[in-house]
């Protein structure tokens, strides 16, 4: 699958958790966030309906 370079912000406090996790868990940034994505999205319920916490440690 052809992957495309996307470019966002994230306060730094957020920033540190997810690197936090990527040196526990030995993934990269990007695995981690892709995968936190498509979790949400497979999800076919309106998303206004539903709360969605993901939790870095």
């Amino acid at each position: 699958m052809a992957m495309r370079v996307v470019t966002f912000k994230l306060d730094e406090s957020i920033l540190e958790k997810l690197d936090r996790y990527a040196r526990r868990t030995g993934r990269s940034r990007s695995e981690i966030i892709r995968r936190a994505l498509e979790m949400l999205l497979s999800n076919e319920e309106p998303m206004v309906a539903r709360t969605y916490r993901i939790r870095i440690y």
